[in-house]
């Protein structure tokens, strides 16, 4: 017989357990010592007693429980198994392995659940805010009937004749509108042109005359005008044809005035050119920089610090008002008003530091405040720009003319580092002068 090692030793005294004959032994509440206790019978016995407590017949039987022992090997009962330990010889097993289109299904699978669920949500809320929908697309529907009733009410107004007549309240409102908005407009026109007058002044000026009159270059009667003339024709008579006649002037050289300008034929301009000190711009002190601009644009057109100077490779970029204030000072606040007039083809003159160069129009554009692409500077190419605000009065947008610099003489267009009038200064015999 194998027993149990509790079985044998019981924690709970109360408890019934087996003696070392493998009789069960019942103890009483209140156990006695082991020799006062007589062993129990076995099953078929009428009744049982003890020396403490007796017990009656039927309550034997009710109490007596058929045990049953099983008789195993001391091994089988002990026997822990071991997790079996693989040998060299066992085979390991191959890893599991996941194909790419398992994985594709995998990711369509969750994709189209997710895409389900948002579309079930979104159901549900659109089914959740259809009631507030209609309540608010109700509650407009009935502001705009109660506005609609206000404004069709009849309103009986008294006219200068006294005369009475009647109005509904939205076209009393409309009436106020118009009147407010009329007079608002015609003074706001009204000190616009008071501003700019000067500018449009010119402009209309230039319209007229174009439909009375086609004007010459030789109608123009300011003296700056006549000098721009008259150092005009003198380039045109140092042209080979005049050489050619024998005339003197040909064979001089062309003489420049003694500061920068700039001469514009078409606009009738004679106008200085101020270059701004580039202190700031080498600083980067870009406030700076805007200031010694607005100064020197007191004083005629400026030459944008930091771009190519005339004859040299880039962009010659020249800017100047179209409009300003009537009490700032200067007197060229309106030079390039009327820079939208030029046309491709149209060319005008610059005079720096005693050299002359000579432009010809091919295009022009307006560009936003912010574009910095006007200032780029090609390195193949001589171009200059003319800049200025547009509409005039505003800043809302910039009024750019390309120009090419070409060869004062004949016309064509230089190349980098060619330089012009080559035929101004020829070497000849002073006895082939005519005299």
């Amino acid at each position: 017989m194998i027993y149990s090692l509790d079985l044998l030793n019981p924690p709970n005294p109360h408890r019934a357990y087996y003696d070392a004959d493998g009789n069960i032994i019942i103890p009483s509440a209140q156990p006695e010592p082991a020799e006062t206790v007589e062993p129990r019978p076995r099953r078929g016995a009428a009744e049982y007693t003890s020396q403490q407590q007796p017990f009656p017949a039927a309550d034997v039987e009710e109490e007596i429980t058929e045990w049953i022992i099983v008789e195993d090997e001391p091994a089988q009962l002990h026997a822990v198994e071991a997790p079996a330990m693989p040998s060299a010889e066992t085979p390991r097993p191959e890893p599991i392995r996941i194909h790419v289109h398992e994985r594709i299904v995998q990711l369509r699978t969750v994709t189209r659940g997710a895409v389900r669920e948002g579309a079930r949500q979104y159901r549900v809320s659109v089914t959740a805010g259809m009631p507030v929908l209609q309540q608010a697309r109700d509650d407009i529907a009935a502001f705009f009937r109660t506005a609609w009733n206000f404004l069709a009410q009849p309103v009986w107004v008294p006219t200068r004749k006294r005369e009475i007549k009647q109005y509904s309240r939205g076209m009393l409102f409309l009436l106020d509108i118009v009147r407010f908005g009329g007079t608002f407009t015609m003074i706001f026109l009204f000190l616009f042109v008071a501003l700019n007058y000067d500018s449009f002044w010119q402009i209309t000026r230039s319209k007229v005359t174009m439909v009375l009159s086609s004007p010459t270059i030789e109608s123009l009667e300011s003296e700056e005008d006549t000098a721009m003339i008259e150092t005009l024709k003198q380039g045109a008579k140092q042209s080979p044809d005049s050489r050619e006649r024998g005339e003197l002037l040909s064979f001089l050289p062309g003489v420049g005035p003694p500061d920068n300008r700039i001469l514009i034929p078409k606009l009738r301009l004679n106008i200085p050119l101020v270059t701004p000190p580039v202190d700031s711009l080498i600083r980067q002190d870009w406030d700076q920089v805007e200031t010694d601009i607005q100064t020197a644009l007191t004083d005629g057109v400026v030459h944008y610090p930091g771009t190519a100077r005339p004859g040299q490779a880039g962009n010659f970029f020249v800017t100047g008002h179209s409009s300003y204030y009537p009490w700032a000072p200067g007197k060229y606040k309106t030079v390039f008003a009327r820079l939208q007039d030029l046309k491709a083809g149209d060319e005008y003159w610059v005079y720096f530091r005693g050299d002359r160069h000579r432009y010809v129009v091919t295009g022009k554009r307006e560009v936003s405040p912010s574009d910095t692409t006007v200032l780029d500077q090609p390195e193949n190419k001589r171009i200059a720009t003319l800049m200025t605000c547009t509409p005039v009065g505003t800043t809302l947008r910039r009024l750019v003319v390309v120009a090419q610099e070409v060869d004062p003489i004949t016309r064509e267009p230089l190349k980098v580092g060619e330089r012009g009038d080559k035929e101004l200064s020829p070497k000849i015999k002073l006895e082939a002068l005519p005299i």
